[in-house]
């Protein structure tokens, strides 16, 4: 197995949503392909004395259902995942979707009501548990970036394996800046842009809740 698949599910336990011994995680995965990455999750949660939960969803198959779902079938599913989140401290997702246009051709009223229906057991995972959702690097993501499989999974793990917790340490003296600044400037050939951002809270974006 590749090593970095470890050092990420390492990366993902302890720094992302630092998962404490007896805590539980739900660990929702999409494509076969990030199969070898959940399976190192699952051992390292269960390394740090924490229990995983394990979940996994398909577009195709969401598909078939979005096209012929109404509300009443859709508020019993949110009833039991809602229950189901509700018993979680955390959540890791790792989406390796083969194929990102899936949904393109589900019309707009079933998107809209099954976001809509569903959207309390969402809201309560990102209000109420330490989250992390994160692409899995596979074809559909390579071909997106015009990329050979091999070159892009080396960019996608120099980039998700980055020690993040110095990543974050150095951005404090940002985020200070940042809440005590009025005005910013942005210059640049044919762009001089002025703005305010007194009163907006700079949130860190280090790998967590990410």
């Amino acid at each position: 197995m590749d090593s970095r698949i470890s050092k990420l599910a390492k990366l993902l336990v302890n720094f992302s949503v630092k998962l404490q011994k007896g805590e539980k995680v739900l660990i929702d995965f999409e494509g076969m392909e990030v199969r070898p990455l959940i399976k190192e999750i699952i051992k390292e949660t269960y390394a740090v004395g924490a229990y995983p939960y394990v979940t996994y969803r398909d577009s195709s198959i969401n598909r078939a259902l979005m096209l012929g779902a109404c509300e009443e079938q859709l508020e019993l599913q949110n009833k039991h995942t809602l229950a189901q989140m509700m018993d979680m401290d955390a959540y890791i997702a790792i989406r390796g979707n083969e194929n990102t246009a899936e949904l393109s051709d589900v019309p707009d009223d079933k998107m809209v009501l099954w976001s809509r229906v569903l959207d309390p057991t969402l809201r309560y995972r990102v209000d109420h548990t330490r989250w992390v959702v994160l692409r899995y690097p596979n074809n559909a993501m390579a071909q997106n970036a015009n990329q050979s499989i091999e070159a892009f999974e080396d960019f996608y793990f120099d980039v998700c394996t980055l020690d993040y917790q110095k990543m974050n340490d150095a951005m404090t003296p940002l985020v200070e800046l940042m809440n005590r600044t009025d005005k910013v400037r942005l210059v640049g050939p044919g762009t001089d842009l002025t703005f305010s951002i007194k009163g907006i809270p700079a949130i860190k974006c280090a790998g967590t809740c990410n």
